[in-house]
């Protein structure tokens, strides 16, 4: 009588760790503002007349190279309007931040000689 308890709970548990990662929402966009005092970022999210998102940056939020190397010394200071952004967030508050690039920076195939 008791056989289906254990197979109930442990198709909870798998559902509850698969949708887990969905809770947190994405964002991926351009820097327009950085407010280093207040910790926010406000982003142009990418496609046509979406409205800019203003996301807080916490003590917890990782930064990351889109390489996935760990940013550690002061990747908010650091941050320029036009910077390629992949947010990941929850009620505005970010978790990750991975930096994808600048389209206003030169290549260095594109530097003169």
């Amino acid at each position: 009588m008791r056989n289906w308890i254990r197979p109930a709970v442990a198709a909870f548990t798998a559902l509850f760790v698969c949708a887990l990662p969905v809770l947190a929402d994405q964002l991926i966009g351009s820097v327009q503002e950085v407010d280093v005092a207040a910790k926010k970022i406000v982003v142009k999210p990418k496609g046509k007349d979406k409205a800019n998102v203003t996301v807080t940056v916490t003590d917890s939020t990782v930064f990351e190279t889109a390489k996935g190397k760990a940013i550690n010394k002061a990747p908010l200071e650091k941050l320029k309007k036009g910077v390629i952004l992949e947010i990941e967030h929850t009620d505005a508050k970010a978790s990750k931040i991975v930096l994808k690039g600048n389209p206003n920076a030169k290549k260095k195939a594109d530097a003169p000689k």
